[in-house]
């Protein structure tokens, strides 16, 4: 059988996604890391615990769940395609959702060593839109970066550099890098935006200081 028939996909609606990016902004206000060493799926499930707090979240028409496990979009492979940090559903089905995927920054190693984080949050992080292991039937998704110094846009700088580097393999559209979005005006949201087979997919990217 394959892969599914796209035309039987509706695309996650877009009217959600700034009640989702301001929800997380919302909530991720005051988390804190617990510990220089602590991973991010532990800080994932502390903001999905004040996300569903949120009215969207909590009496619908949004339902928010952590570590969800991703079906293989091949029906003949038994088999996911990873688990993601935070998947967003409406209603519409289980093809149909909005992943956060996240990653941290500016983490000190012990030994005191500040490691950027650029790497792990774009090759394992972004490209996993890229090549369709995640979203392979939608076109926005979003990185969600815990800067654990709280220098939100030194990591942002970096991130932004990494990504022009990496612009051939991330499919960027011009002008090949990170960009202020206006999705939430006056709400420090970037976004990139990429061109990928018979799709254009946009990344919405926040940064939050823990």
């Amino acid at each position: 059988m394959g892969r599914v028939d796209r035309a039987f996909r509706q695309l996650f609606p877009q009217k959600h996604i700034p009640v989702i990016l301001s929800s997380i902004l919302q909530a991720g206000a005051t988390l804190q890391k617990i510990s220089d060493a602590e991973f991010e799926n532990m800080l994932t499930i502390r903001l999905c615990r004040q996300l569903v707090k949120i009215a969207v979240f909590r009496d619908g028409p949004l339902d928010i769940r952590p570590q969800t496990g991703i079906l293989s979009s091949n029906l003949d492979e038994d088999k996911l395609d990873g688990s993601t940090d935070l998947l967003v559903s409406c209603g519409l089905g289980h093809e149909v959702y909005f992943i956060l995927e996240a990653k941290r920054l500016r983490v000190r190693s012990p030994n005191g060593r500040l490691v950027a984080g650029n790497n792990e949050y774009v090759n394992n992080g972004m490209m996993r839109f890229i090549t369709g292991q995640y979203a392979p039937f939608m076109e926005t998704g979003s990185m969600l970066g815990y800067v654990f110094d709280g220098e939100t846009g030194k990591a942002r700088s970096g991130i932004d550099g990494y990504v022009q580097k990496k612009a051939k393999e991330l499919k960027l559209k011009h002008p090949k890098r990170l960009l202020r979005s206006q999705i939430l005006p006056d709400i420090p949201i970037d976004v990139s935006r990429h061109n990928l087979r018979k799709r254009s997919f946009t990344i919405y990217h926040i940064f939050l200081a823990v």
